[in-house]
């Protein structure tokens, strides 16, 4: 071969050799939100409601009609009819619904908190992972009362959301400012510090507020709200009420949650219970019971002993870190859910 042949041959063997080192193309995904898309569109958070306020309203309709056709006894038919609300209700929203069918043997249909089915405001979670934990603030109801502040919790990919709680919200308190339904608003989880009070901390301190009044070292960090001023008012009415008996109640942070929302100024909604016990002990006398009370326990006299289990939900505006203003109680709701004695 020619000096000149082996020139071409070489060069075309790199040539060859440069040909075979192009990369070969590759898809090209499209690249992920660096935040996560709110977790339900505006259809779906529609079916929720829809889904949940419906089986409710069926479930009233039911235990209303059973209660009057018992004249005024509490019929066994309520054990099925709240078998029906666990498909759609849990935690507190659940005790508290069972609570005021029998507490509507003695008052009726007021007894029993109307759930309206629309919204004013809807606080979406804008989250990949669960629990998920849905918040609206609904229509006033069609009695008159304040609109409600509704938590709503699906816990696995697979479960339905069912109503947690409901929260009564206070005249005159405003809702913090939160992200558009279309953005969604960042979960907060129990221990997580990023508001001025981590939410766990949040009900901890409140239980502290309750249990020692202006005393407590956290009194302060909390607006004062219609559910102290209606325990303390309750629990002096049983001190007077029982002479030389005495009344002793505890507080702790109900079983659940809290379940938290970011507001848009880096603060948080906060929602939580708080579970109450009130003991009465009587001394030589006889305490006469009526309404709620006597509904729940089934009698209207007790001789020796009183002990009323309450279940209150509470929603707390929490300030943004750094922030020396109060955290806000938005609203509750405070319902006595059973009682003994005797």
């Amino acid at each position: 071969m020619t000096r000149r042949a082996r020139a071409a041959a070489l060069l075309l063997g790199a040539l060859l050799l440069a040909g075979c080192g192009q990369p070969l193309p590759q898809p090209s995904p499209q690249a992920s939100p660096a935040d996560p898309l709110p977790a339900l569109g505006p259809d779906q958070v529609d079916r929720v409601l829809s889904d949940v306020t419906t089986v409710v309203s069926a479930a009233d309709a039911a235990a209303l009609a059973a209660i009057s056709a018992a004249d005024g006894e509490v019929p066994d038919s309520l054990d099925s009819i709240d078998a029906d609300l666990q498909n759609r209700l849990s935690g507190p929203a659940a005790a508290m619904r069972r609570a005021q069918y029998v507490l509507a043997t003695q008052g009726g249909a007021g007894a029993i908190t109307s759930i309206p089915a629309g919204s004013q405001t809807v606080i979406e979670p804008a989250t990949d992972a669960w629990p998920r934990v849905l918040m609206v603030v609904t229509d006033p109801p069609k009695d008159l009362q304040a609109p409600l502040l509704l938590t709503l919790v699906q816990t696995t990919p697979r479960d339905q959301y069912h109503l947690w709680s409901w929260a009564r919200l206070y005249g005159g308190v405003k809702m913090p400012p939160t992200a558009t339904p279309d953005v969604g608003s960042r979960p907060i989880a129990a221990d997580d510090a990023a508001a001025a009070v981590a939410p766990k901390d949040v009900l901890a301190r409140y239980v502290d507020v309750l249990t020692n009044g202006d005393g407590s070292k956290y009194a302060s960090q909390f607006t004062t709200g219609p559910l102290r001023t209606r325990i303390t008012q309750q629990r002096d009415a049983w001190k007077q009420a029982i002479g030389q008996g005495s009344v002793t109640e505890t507080y702790t942070a109900g079983d659940g949650g809290p379940w938290a929302l970011a507001t848009a100024d880096g603060g948080a909604i906060v929602v939580g219970s708080v579970s109450t016990v009130t003991t009465l002990t009587l001394v030589d006398s006889t305490l006469t019971i009526a309404d709620a009370t006597a509904a729940l326990l089934g009698a209207n006299t007790v001789s020796k002993e009183l002990t009323i289990h309450w279940l209150s939900t509470v929603a707390f505006s929490v300030p943004p870190a750094g922030s020396e203003k109060p955290i806000t109680v938005l609203g509750a709701e405070h319902v006595p859910v059973e009682v003994t004695g005797s």
